[in-house]
C-alpha cells in the first residue's frame, strides 16, 4: 500500500511539471506571436474577376512594429506576370509602408501568383498571395 501511495505521489508530481512546461510554452509563443516585428493589414488578396488583358493592381499594406527601421532588401516575383513595387528606404518604427503587386491579366482563366518580401526584421520572406480570375468580355 506504501508502495502505491508513493508511487501515486510520484505520477501527480510528474504530471504537474508535465502541465507546468505547457503552461510556459503557450505563454512563450503569445508573447512571440505580440512582438513580431510587421504586421499585414492582409497577405492575401483576391482580386476576383477582371477583364482580359486589363492589368490588375493588389496593395498589402506592413507596419513596422519594432524598435530598429525596417528596410524592404527585395521582393521576388514568382513569374513575369506580375510586377512588384514597394518605396525603399528606411520605415521608422511606428510606422507603414504598401508594397503593390500588379498582374497583367493577359492568361484567361483562374490564377494565384506569389511574391516573396524579403525585410531586415525577418530571416524568412513574408510570402503575398494575389489570386482571381481573368475573364472574357
Amino acid at each position: 500500500m506504501k508502495k502505491v501511495f508513493i508511487f501515486s505521489l510520484f505520477f501527480c508530481f510528474v504530471q504537474a511539471m508535465v502541465s507546468a512546461q505547457d503552461v510556459v510554452a503557450v505563454s512563450q509563443a503569445v508573447e512571440a506571436a505580440d512582438e513580431a516585428p510587421l504586421s499585414w493589414d492582409q497577405t492575401k488578396v483576391d482580386l476576383g474577376e477582371i477583364p482580359q488583358n486589363v492589368p490588375a493592381k493588389a496593395t498589402f499594406k506592413v507596419t513596422n512594429n519594432s524598435d530598429q527601421p525596417l528596410f524592404i532588401t527585395d521582393v521576388k516575383k514568382t513569374c513575369g506576370c506580375t510586377v512588384p513595387s514597394y518605396e525603399q528606404g528606411a520605415i521608422a518604427p511606428g510606422e507603414s509602408t504598401i508594397i503593390s503587386a500588379e498582374y497583367n491579366a493577359k492568361k484567361k482563366g483562374r490564377f494565384s501568383k506569389v511574391i516573396r518580401v524579403h525585410t531586415t526584421l525577418t530571416e524568412k520572406p513574408i510570402p503575398l498571395t494575389i489570386s482571381g480570375e481573368v475573364i472574357t468580355e
